[in-house]
C-alpha cells in the first residue's frame, strides 16, 4: 500500500533532528575554539605597560574619565553625570594610591581633591582636571606643567567675556616642583596613576546667576570652551594636543526693547 511520508524540503523529521544536532555540535566547538584564542590573546597584554609602544605615543593632555570634559549647569542631569565622573576619578586614584605609594595623590588638589568641594551646582562652581597620556618611558625636557584659558572665537552666542573666574590647583611652580619626580613613567604597578591639575571655575556672581531668572529676564543657553595644554619650560611640548573643555550654561539678559 502506498502513501506519502511527511517531509520538509525533501527532509522528514529524523533528518532534521540529526541536522540540528550536528549544527548545535559544530557552534559550540567554534565558540570554545573563539574563547580559548581570545583567552590566549589576553594573556598576551599587560595591564600596566602597552605592548606596542612608539607611534600613538604622542603627548596628550588629557584626563582618562568619562564626563570629565563637560561641566554643564544648565542640566541636573547633565551635572549628576559630572559629579559622578569625578567620583569615579577619585576612587580611582585613592586605590592606586592603597597599591602603590609612589602613584600620585588627589590630595594635591585642594578644594578639587573630593567632590563634596569640587562641584557645587547650587554655588556655581566646579573643576576641570588635566594630565597627560600614559607614554611609557617618556619624560620632559624641562620642567612640566599645564596652562589653561578661555578659547577666543569658540564661545557662545553673547558670551564675548566668559563670566568665570579660574584658578589652577597646584599653581605653575608647585607644579613644576612635583611633577618632575613622576617621570619618566614606567607603568602602573611601578609608577601608579599620572599626575594631574585642576582648574577651579567659578562663576563671576557680579553678572548674575546661571541658575536664577525672573520675569525681568530672558535666559538664553551658552556655552564657552576652555583649553590646556601641556608645557615644558616655557614652550608647549612639541608635537603636544590640547585638551578641550566646555561650561554649558544659562545667563539671564535683559529683554531688548521693541
Amino acid at each position: 500500500q502506498w502513501y506519502q511520508r511527511r517531509v520538509t524540503i525533501t527532509a522528514g523529521g529524523a533528518s532534521w533532528a540529526k541536522i540540528g544536532v550536528f549544527y548545535i555540535i559544530f557552534y559550540s566547538c567554534l565558540a570554545g575554539f573563539f574563547a580559548v584564542c581570545l583567552k590566549v590573546m589576553l594573556m598576551t597584554l599587560d595591564e600596566n605597560q602597552p605592548t606596542v609602544m612608539g607611534r600613538t605615543n604622542r603627548p596628550t593632555a588629557a584626563i582618562g574619565f568619562k564626563g570629565l570634559y563637560k561641566m554643564d549647569f544648565k542640566s541636573t542631569e547633565g551635572w549628576k553625570s559630572y559629579r559622578t565622573a569625578i567620583e569615579n576619578m577619585t576612587d580611582a586614584y585613592a586605590e592606586a594610591g592603597k597599591n602603590n605609594s609612589k602613584s600620585y595623590s588627589m590630595d594635591n588638589l585642594g578644594d578639587c581633591a573630593a567632590v563634596e568641594d569640587a562641584a557645587i551646582r547650587n554655588l556655581t562652581w566646579g573643576c576641570f582636571y588635566v594630565g597627560l597620556n600614559r607614554m611609557v618611558g617618556w619624560e620632559p625636557e624641562k620642567d612640566l606643567y599645564f596652562k589653561c584659558e578661555f578659547v577666543k572665537g569658540k564661545t557662545g552666542k553673547g558670551n564675548v567675556e566668559p563670566p568665570f573666574t579660574t584658578e589652577m590647583i597646584p599653581s605653575e611652580a608647585v607644579q613644576k616642583a612635583t611633577f618632575k619626580s613622576y617621570y619618566p613613567w614606567l607603568s602602573k604597578a611601578k609608577s601608579g596613576l599620572q599626575p594631574v591639575a585642576a582648574i577651579r571655575v567659578k562663576f563671576n556672581n557680579e553678572t548674575g546667576n546661571p541658575l536664577v531668572s525672573s520675569s525681568d529676564f530672558t535666559e538664553e543657553h551658552l556655552n564657552t570652551f576652555y583649553e590646556c595644554a601641556a608645557y615644558s619650560g616655557d614652550e608647549k611640548i612639541e608635537d603636544s594636543r590640547s585638551a578641550m573643555f566646555e561650561i554649558i550654561y544659562t545667563l539671564p539678559q535683559f529683554e531688548k526693547d521693541d
